[in-house]
């Protein structure tokens, strides 16, 4: 697959179509030097050419091709332009007569070079012609750097690309070949692309801060294995307002203490680059990290520290599931998704006020019993501001008794005093991650 395969066809007898085939197989001695070159060991001009750019122009087949409109002809190519997928005996079906006299012709010769076909022909009139599926471009085919390309950039691995395309039997680069070009010119024009880019965004946030408007970002750690056993941890940074990635620190465990403490090291480092960098950050989301909340505490006073409601929730969630596998508490697993969507809602609502916040969550309690308004604090009135439910839906509910195990059981999470300190925290309702 990653090596050139040379075809030659003969007719037996002049101009009669019919043709032999000799394939040249990977490691095997071909008689044109320049073929024979494994696709992998072609030298690369440039090892770190951050200069590609696909191409706008003209197919080999089309030039000389008669009329037709610029659509039909495929006058865009690189990226813009479309790739057909062609089966080879159809093909083969426009190399029967010259492209330039129509004459028979006389002799073929196919190479391929993974993913580009190259065709040679010879008429009886003596004309010479070469056609290729697509156009060089640092010293391969154009289509192996755009498949090479294609696979990295939506994600996806080698090993997935080549699967579909074997039962297609379509040839592609081989694996060493593909992370040749990885190496050698992807990756420079991502990290390229990726410095252009953030240092526009670092120009406008830095302009923004000098205006005298606070930055909020939004931040957590990735590793790259679960548990206490990483080596590596990549601590992001994202504007809360645009959603762009700003910054990001990578953390080798050999730099910390321990795997556990690399979150915090990128973090700090992190903030201390973009801080230097004239980013005047205002709000700052994070996990319930409590070496990130001693950082903030300590090292940052005038940064207000947030906390993400999906770690919080997530935590609520589990503890509501364990206590509701109990026999006597079965009847709690009807509450957890209301729980859950209660406390969003009670932080979104809020609109910064940690008192509301509180209340709003704390009013759960109530909620459950069927009672929906009620007294505290000294004779002050509350009610759920959900609309009036109908005698049916009061009926269909299965509402908790305040004397039950149950009751007592979800009560218990409601008012951890934990949960109702970090609340205070929540109110701004920022993420860090995408919506």
């Amino acid at each position: 697959m990653g090596a050139e395969s040379i075809s030659h066809w003969s007719p037996t007898h002049a101009g009669s179509g019919a043709m032999s085939q000799e394939d040249i197989e990977e490691g095997s001695e071909a008689s044109v030097h320049d073929l024979s070159v494994s696709f992998g060991e072609m030298e690369m001009e440039d090892p770190a050419d951050v200069s590609f750019q696909p191409l706008s122009d003209t197919t080999p087949s089309s030039q000389g091709s008669g009329s037709g409109s610029a659509s039909d002809q495929g006058t865009t190519n690189g990226w813009a332009g479309r790739k057909w997928i062609v089966d080879e005996s159809n093909l083969l079906e426009l190399f029967k007569t010259c492209h330039t006299c129509g004459t028979a012709i006389e002799e073929k010769r196919m190479v391929t070079r993974a993913s580009q076909l190259k065709i040679y022909w010879t008429c009886l009139r003596g004309h010479s012609r070469e056609w290729a599926s697509c156009p060089d471009q640092t010293n391969m085919g154009r289509d192996n750097l755009l498949t090479c390309a294609a696979t990295l950039f939506i994600g996806a691995t080698y090993t997935d690309i080549k699967d579909w395309v074997d039962l297609m039997n379509i040839p592609i680069p081989g694996k060493t070949q593909y992370y040749n070009i990885q190496s050698k010119y992807l990756i420079p024009v991502i990290n390229n692309a990726y410095k252009d880019q953030q240092q526009k965004i670092m120009e406008r946030l830095t302009q923004l801060s000098a205006s005298g408007q606070k930055i909020e970002l939004c931040g957590d750690a990735r590793c790259d294995s679960p548990g206490v056993s990483s080596k590596y941890s990549t601590y992001s940074f994202q504007d809360d307002t645009s959603q762009e990635t700003v910054h990001y620190e990578l953390v080798q465990v050999t730099e910390a203490s321990s795997s556990v403490a690399m979150e915090a090291m990128g973090f700090q480092r992190g903030l201390d680059h973009l801080i230097s960098k004239g980013v005047d950050v205002g709000v700052m989301s994070t996990d319930r990290s409590p070496s990130i909340r001693k950082i903030l505490k300590d090292s940052y006073t005038n940064i207000r520290h947030e906390f993400d409601p999906w770690h919080v929730n997530k935590s609520v969630k589990k503890k509501l599931v364990k206590v509701s596998n109990k026999a006597e508490n079965r009847v709690l697993q009807t509450w957890i998704r209301s729980s859950s969507n209660h406390l969003y809602w009670s932080c979104s609502s809020s609109r910064g006020d940690e008192e509301e916040c509180v209340q709003r969550w704390t009013s759960l309690q109530y909620h459950v019993c069927g009672v929906h308004r009620w007294e505290k604090d000294g004779g002050l009135e509350y009610q759920c501001l959900h609309p009036s439910l109908t005698e049916e839906e009061q009926i269909r509910k299965k509402w908790l008794k305040n004397d039950s195990p149950a009751f007592r059981a979800l009560k218990g999470i409601i008012m951890d005093k934990t949960l109702l300190c970090d609340l205070r925290q929540m109110t701004l309702f920022k993420h860090t991650g995408m919506p």
